[in-house]
């Protein structure tokens, strides 16, 4: 029978409510949370996007992975408008998982702002 118990972890082990008695010999399976969720990862790469890329930029679909030694929300920047569906992705940003720390290479928005220019001009194919 599966059994689900929420603890915390302390100094490496993990500390599980009182009065909770585990089996010996059982088989536990740990997943570790992010401080972190996806909505206020979401919110920091919007916030970093509108400072550093312009309001027209956005944070498409988040995942979750490694980062070195990090776990790291990471988020396509996308171009949107009102109008048109979001186009890109213009490239990534990183968001730390457990510090909110929003890992950004120097010309990562230079790289951006570029991308964006490139991606929102029409083609000769548009009839434009």
């Amino acid at each position: 029978m599966l059994q689900t118990f929420e603890g915390v972890i302390q100094r490496g082990s993990i500390r599980l409510p009182p009065g909770v008695d585990l089996p010996d010999g059982a088989r536990v399976y740990v997943t570790v949370v992010p401080a972190l969720d996806e909505r206020q990862a979401r919110r920091k790469a919007a916030v970093w996007l509108a400072e550093n890329v312009g309001d027209m930029v956005m944070p498409g679909s988040a995942t979750l992975s490694r980062q070195g030694d990090h776990q790291v929300w990471r988020f396509p920047a996308m171009l949107g408008s009102p109008f048109d569906e979001p186009r890109g992705p213009l490239g990534y940003v990183s968001i730390d998982a457990e510090t909110g720390t929003v890992f950004a290479p120097p010309a990562l928005a230079e790289e951006l702002v570029h991308n964006a220019e490139h991606i929102g001009r029409p083609t000769s194919a548009s009839g434009n």
